[in-house]
């Protein structure tokens, strides 16, 4: 788990990643509402992520993670530049950006927060804990494949 001084650094960025995209005070949507009322539509694979991450949250906060971590695997490959590799050691540590970004934008999206309540939500200790197993076992499940080939 990462240094409490790294977590208020990684929040901070997502606050100001969040505000870039001017997320604040968006209303939950579902997937196939009409999306021209905003200054900047969500993209589709974006909406089709959190439709997904909603229902795996009905199952659990842990599902859902592993949801949100799978689908940001494939959203990664397709759309490398949105991970912010000025503002990380690594491309690891730019992932864990975008997922946190990611996040507060799901919590906005599904719930109708603010971005404070959505950084809270994240920095909330239970919260953190189930992120990093989530990380373990969405990190043994890429793994084990390439052991099995090997």
């Amino acid at each position: 788990m990462a240094s409490l001084n790294k977590q208020q650094k990684r929040a901070k960025r997502a606050k100001a990643k969040a505000k870039q995209i001017r997320m604040v005070g968006r209303k939950p949507l579902d997937q196939d509402e009409d999306l021209g009322h905003l200054a900047e539509p969500i993209p589709e694979y974006t909406l089709a992520m959190f439709s997904k991450m909603r229902d795996a949250e009905a199952v659990s906060r842990n599902e859902m993670l592993l949801t949100l971590l799978r689908e940001l695997a494939f959203i990664i490959v397709d759309h490398p530049e949105l991970l912010d590799m000025e503002n990380a050691d690594n491309e690891g540590m730019a992932a864990t950006h975008l997922a946190a970004d990611m996040l507060i934008d799901y919590r906005m999206w599904a719930d109708g927060m603010t971005i404070e309540e959505a950084q809270a939500w994240l920095s909330e200790p239970q919260f953190i804990t189930d992120f990093g197993v989530a990380l373990d076992v969405y990190g043994k499940s890429v793994d084990s494949p390439e052991e099995k080939s090997e």
